[in-house]
């Protein structure tokens, strides 16, 4: 296997990694309130996880994700995709990448899932399709070790000069080496974000490309078994991903920052807040149907904290209350009379 395999630097891909840098300084220019910045950042990691888990068959929704119905081994797939990049976004610095960062995310990607988890395989590997037919036979286990090194080698070197370029690149050859027996493309696609983050190539947020990965499924596949042979496409296809994920973020922060009379609340809250917003008096019931896969308990806690932040009020009892956005108190200035005649007469004047 060739590290790396060949590919040329063209117009295309530099004008792709122009645009992905002005937004990159757009970002780290403008002024966002940590309110939003931490929302906003909460959702791209949600959806980085939720989306990298649906690429390899998991059929949850954002909804499902704190739903009592949904299926215990599909949430555990999500969220220890969450909790291996909460780790990398925490406890990874800029520096090298080793074998045992890959092997410790995996063993949180896996963790109760697997038995294999944070153990490179040692039996053949392939990757197949639909059919289950091999469309890819992986090195047999005695040449993981090797072309790992030989990976991370190019990986930590300055051989490629534009990191995202390095990182696409790695993740591409990470899933033709396939060091485990599970779990190879969810860690493939973290291991970009580690890569970046080890090259000190900052974004003021996640960006959660495996958004668009998912959307295009057959694409990312199709440029990933014929990444090796056409590089430069499987780039182009890796950076446009970027870049539209890049541009969805920026519409959703320029939308937060109009809203100024808008409070920042967790999603479902929000959406909550908004349906008695627009219905003006809303029963317990309402709510509870535009949520059938939410707990009744769970929702009664995001009322209750709406109404603890004094953003909507309650009245009747348990059983028969009803929700409304709180008016805010009209300020006593406005009801303040004059204290004088010549007052009186300024202040029609």
């Amino acid at each position: 296997m060739r590290i790396p395999p060949e590919y040329s630097i063209t117009s295309e891909m530099l004008e792709l990694l122009a645009r992905i840098e002005v937004e990159r300084i757009y970002f780290s220019s403008i002024h966002i309130p940590a309110e939003i910045k931490d929302k906003i950042q909460r959702l791209s990691l949600l959806k980085s996880s939720l989306f990298s888990a649906r690429i390899e068959g998991n059929t949850l929704e954002l909804s499902d994700l704190d739903s009592s119905k949904a299926e215990e081994s599909k949430q555990r797939e999500v969220f220890n995709i969450l909790d291996a990049a909460s780790l990398l976004d925490k406890g990874f610095t800029k520096g090298k990448l080793i074998k045992k960062h890959l092997l410790q995310l995996h063993a949180q990607v896996l963790k109760d899932l697997h038995s294999d988890a944070g153990i490179f395989r040692k039996e053949p590997g392939a990757i197949f399709n639909q059919a289950g037919i091999a469309v890819y036979v992986a090195p047999p286990p005695s040449k993981i070790s090797s072309l790992l090194d030989r990976l991370l080698a190019y990986t930590n070197s300055d051989e490629e000069k534009f990191p995202l370029i390095s990182a696409f690149i790695s993740h591409l050859i990470f899933e033709k080496i396939h060091p485990f027996l599970d779990g190879n493309g969810r860690l493939g696609r973290l291991m970009i974000a580690a890569i970046l983050k080890a090259k000190g190539w900052d974004f003021t947020f996640i960006i959660p490309f495996e958004e668009y990965l998912d959307s295009n499924r057959n694409d990312y596949y199709l440029h990933l078994g014929k990444g090796l042979e056409q590089t430069n496409e499987y780039i182009l296809f890796m950076l446009n991903s970027f870049y539209d994920e890049i541009l969805k973020l920026r519409e959703q922060v320029n939308m937060h920052l109009s809203k100024k009379d808008t409070p920042f609340l967790p999603p479902r809250q929000e959406e909550i807040y908004n349906i008695i917003k627009d219905q003006v008096v809303v029963s317990f019931d309402i709510i509870r149907r535009r949520f059938l896969s939410v707990p009744e308990r769970t929702l009664r806690f995001d009322l209750k904290r709406l109404v603890d932040k004094r953003l909507i009020e309650t009245s009747g009892e348990t059983k028969g209350r009803y929700y409304r956005i709180k008016k805010k108190p009209v300020p006593l200035e406005r009801f303040k009379l004059p204290a004088s005649s010549s007052e009186a007469k300024r202040s029609i004047h």
